[in-house]
């Protein structure tokens, strides 16, 4: 047989499959949403930050505590139940930093590892005897398809309560912003999305979200560490708070998805222009990301505000 024998044969094209973008609520929501100049450089073009302090913190405090968790599920060594001490807290640290120099991901000074590991001692001290009892999972992963696009999450704490209920944790590495301002406003949109996942995956909603800001246990060096929680540590979100849509869908989960949805939107069309414009007033973000941001010197947002020099 030639390939004579194949002249009239005709193969149909394939039919082209829609792709649709997959979304984080953290890194592309929240961050498109604190600064999509930031977030075009260094979420979409490829640059890499020259200072990773931010990355830094973040990442240290997430993978400790996750080590406390594991610790108290008896995961990692001690026999399920024993609470982490401070010594065992700052040897997951030092484990963690370890892994994370070898990635170049190093703290902006020796001051914020030791602010970092005071903050994490003080967490597993005030927390920890009642919160790790109740931790069903961490590191949680949630996704649904949302017709044009899938959102994916990741819950720090799955916990239960003693009614037999649900509700997610999400650690927060900053001090608790004004609680009327839009990053409060952002976090709460974001549990509420967290909490619409939930009820994809598992069939019902969470009753509610805890927002834990560790900076608000932080202490000045040489005082105590504390063992009662700060005012300002947690924020509660109530999804039925402002009642529920004719669907049932509680309405601040509504507010989320569509504040969300639209986000993608926008997202995708600074994507396909390939144009991240800077955030004009109120959007434009604090004065602690920007003094921070390896391109601040061109942002027309802060016009003048950071004169030109050369490196130190």
């Amino acid at each position: 047989m030639s390939w004579r024998s194949f002249q009239t044969l005709t193969v149909p094209p394939n039919n082209p499959t829609g792709f649709r973008p997959r979304f984080s609520l953290t890194s592309d929501i929240i961050g498109f949403r604190h600064c999509r100049r930031q977030y075009g450089y260094f979420g979409q073009d490829g640059f890499v930050p020259a200072q990773a302090a931010q990355t830094y913190y973040g990442q240290i405090i997430h993978q400790v505590l996750d080590r406390c968790h594991r610790h108290y599920g008896g995961l990692l060594g001690p026999s399920p139940g024993s609470l982490p001490v401070n010594q065992d807290v700052a040897m997951y640290f030092d484990e963690v930093q370890t892994a994370l120099r070898a990635h170049g991901i190093r703290p902006a000074s020796p001051l914020m590892a030791t602010q970092a590991l005071q903050v994490l001692q003080s967490f597993n001290t005030v927390e920890g005897p009642a919160l790790y009892p109740r931790v069903l999972d961490t590191e949680y992963r949630l996704e649904a398809d949302q017709q044009t696009f899938v959102l994916r999450g990741e819950v720090d704490v799955l916990a239960g309560t003693a009614a037999g209920e649900r509700e997610i944790w999400d650690y927060k590495g900053s001090e608790m912003p004004a609680l009327g301002s839009d990053r409060m406003r952002d976090y709460e949109w974001q549990m509420s999305v967290y909490a619409h996942l939930y009820r994809v995956k598992c069939g019902t909603y969470p009753t509610h979200a805890v927002l834990y800001f560790l900076n608000e246990l932080k202490v000045p060096s040489g005082t105590p560490i504390p063992n009662t929680r700060p005012l300002r540590a947690v924020h509660t979100v109530d999804f039925m708070r402002s009642g529920v849509q004719p669907d049932g869908t509680p309405t601040l989960v509504h507010q989320g998805l569509q504040a969300f949805g639209q986000t993608v939107q926008d997202i995708l069309t600074c994507k396909a222009t390939r144009n991240w414009p800077a955030p004009v007033p109120p959007d434009v973000p604090d004065d602690k990301s920007c003094n921070i941001c390896d391109i601040r010197w061109s942002c027309q947002s802060r016009a003048g505000q950071y004169p030109a020099r050369y490196p130190l």
